[in-house]
């Protein structure tokens, strides 16, 4: 966890107001809405929906307000066959848009619905950055200006940015609930966030993210290049996106792969408001982790299921030591140290959700640590097993 901490702040936050680091003494000369103007870095904005009717009109309306030039981005909202009015909704809005937007309807599949619909969507883009976000999502005005503005600063430093991951944030207000997913999901993005900055990347999250049409292209996208292998990193399973698109473009490109750490382009979605929602998401998430090709993402996957077995083993050993007067397992040295690692281990996960929500401006809910510390343990080792179950209900239907 020291190291993570290390990586969550070895990146000081992007200015997107002077196009620089904050704080760094490398601040741009140009300012404000005419740094904006001058850019000329141009996206297309990818945004794979199935069944978003309450949801797609409030993002596109987000999209109307971007302070980004309009003629420098277009979006593809690609229908991965909504069985609501999504489809009606977008085509009424493509007139009354200040942008370009168009509707693509995504043929029908028997897995990586998502997969294939950005495939697709990357087929139709016509400009040189394709950025990427999901319809129940909400975005700031000043989201793919800073995007922008990240692109050409890392281009002045002769730092090519070829693929950029976004923090993405939970809404915690609903409910206890929701403040519980906002924490859990902030290590997540933390954690990724860190590990990019470190030059080890292994997780990212698809609704905020950026790559070279270009290169996803040359790289095969999602297809699995290495066809001696049996490892299924390309449509042969539904989950992976993002992770599998990011270790790829890191396998050719590792030096140009960056974490946009701003505020300003924080991207923000709704938690899930039900407990078989939760399931599935969570065990989606987990399904990726034993299809990684490096052995360095299965250690990883082992260290984390390993320390929370090490926690659950600790929090049982101190009630038996509170309230049994003859527990007698370890000696009092040993006991002293135990303690001590478990005093680091809690001190410095504090410190980095801490900042983690600072950066993510929810630090209110820093306030479900101590449930966390309670039952994350079972939480992450039940999830851990469960995800070795192939399947999984997703917005409604059946996925392998």
């Amino acid at each position: 966890m020291l190291f993570v901490l290390y990586g969550w702040h070895k990146e000081i936050v992007f200015d997107n107001v002077v196009g620089g680091d904050t704080n760094n003494g490398e601040k741009e000369i140009n300012k404000g809405k005419n740094y904006i103007e001058k850019n000329k870095t141009r996206f297309s904005v990818l945004i794979p929906v199935r069944n978003e009717s309450q949801n797609i009109a409030v993002l596109l309306n987000d999209l109307a307000s971007q302070d980004l030039d309009t003629n420098n981005f277009e979006v593809l909202v690609l229908d991965d066959n909504s069985d609501d009015n999504t489809a009606e909704i977008v085509t009424n809005l493509v007139q009354k848009m200040p942008y370009s937007l168009q509707l693509i309807s995504v043929p029908m599949a028997d897995s990586a619905h998502k997969k294939r619909a950005i495939t697709l969507g990357v087929s139709k883009a016509k400009f040189e950055y394709i950025i990427t976000t999901d319809g129940d999502c909400r975005v700031q005005k000043s989201w793919l200006s800073t995007f922008s503005n990240f692109i050409d600063y890392k281009e002045k430093r002769d730092e090519k940015a070829f693929f950029i991951a976004g923090a993405v944030r939970l809404n915690y207000k609903r409910d206890f609930f929701a403040a519980l997913q906002a924490s859990e999901f902030a290590t997540l993005i933390g954690s990724g966030g860190a590990a990019l900055n470190l030059g080890f990347p292994f997780t990212c999250n698809g609704a905020n993210m950026a790559y070279s049409k270009e290169l996803f292209e040359e790289l095969g996208g999602y297809e699995n290049q290495e066809k001696s292998n049996t490892i299924k990193d390309g449509y042969q399973i539904s989950s992976g996106d993002d992770e599998f698109l990011l270790h790829k473009f890191h396998k050719v490109y590792p030096k140009n792969i960056f974490f946009l750490k701003s505020d300003k382009a924080i991207v923000e979605t709704e938690a899930t408001q039900t407990w078989n929602h939760f399931y599935n998401q969570r065990k989606r998430w987990a399904s990726k982790w034993n299809q990684h090709k490096k052995i360095s993402h299965a250690a990883i996957s082992m260290f984390v299921f390993l320390v929370q077995v090490f926690t659950l083993l600790m929090f049982v050993f101190m009630a038996f030591d509170i309230f049994t007067t003859d527990f007698y397992l370890t000696n009092s040295e040993l006991r002293k140290y135990l303690y001590l690692t478990f005093f680091i281990k809690m001190s410095t996960e504090f410190l980095f959700l801490f900042s983690v929500l600072h950066f993510l401006r929810q630090l209110k809910a820093i306030f479900t640590l101590p449930f966390w510390w309670m039952f994350y343990s079972f939480y992450a080792i039940f999830f851990g097993i469960a995800a070795q179950k192939k399947g999984y209900n997703w917005k409604g239907r059946r996925t392998k």
